[in-house]
């Protein structure tokens, strides 16, 4: 074992828990890194398109238009929210009038979402500025560090789901 990883696991405050490394730990990193993306892209879509729009609600909007009238299950599991959290970000999307939910045809229990003509003018009005935040926020990096740097996010991303599933196979029924 390496002497850093003994030095995490022993618990005496050199390690994992030590006050001064906190702020840099991988997860403390991208966690502070999502905030500050959450409020930069607040910012700049209220005041370059004054569009009313959240992060989440942007995800939901690049989704249908990627593929329209998917059914509200398909959008929470892509972006990896609970049926109540969809239902409330497509309700709040429905209010601004973005989406509408239509029965599917086929099976009437079943919704679909549907992007609205003013949800494709939103769209169309913010992506200039996600790809020219986008371009400035990657300013720097190569591009064979941001293919790692994908790379590296997409394991802690399957390291994530694989312990979220092992914890679901450990719960006890009930």
């Amino acid at each position: 074992m390496v002497r850093d990883e003994k030095r995490e696991m022993a618990g005496d405050g050199t390690g994992l828990l030590q006050a001064s490394r906190s702020d840099d730990a991988p997860a403390w990193l991208i966690q502070r890194t999502a905030r500050l993306l959450r409020v930069l892209f607040l910012r700049l879509v209220q005041e370059e398109s004054g569009a009313d729009v959240t992060p989440e609600m942007w995800t939901v909007l690049t989704r249908l238009v990627a593929r329209d009238g998917q059914y509200q299950s398909e959008l929470a599991t892509a972006t990896y929210r609970d049926r109540p959290n969809m239902s409330r970000i497509l309700a709040g999307m429905e209010d601004r009038g973005l989406v509408v939910r239509r029965p599917d045809a086929e099976d009437r229990r079943r919704t679909r979402i549907f992007l609205t003509p003013k949800a494709r003018q939103v769209v169309a009005s913010t992506a200039p500025t996600a790809i020219r935040t986008r371009d400035r926020l990657y300013a720097g990096l190569e591009k064979n560090e941001l293919k790692e740097f994908r790379r590296t996010l997409r394991i802690i991303e399957a390291n994530t789901l694989s312990t979220l599933a092992d914890l679901d196979d450990a719960a006890p029924p009930g």
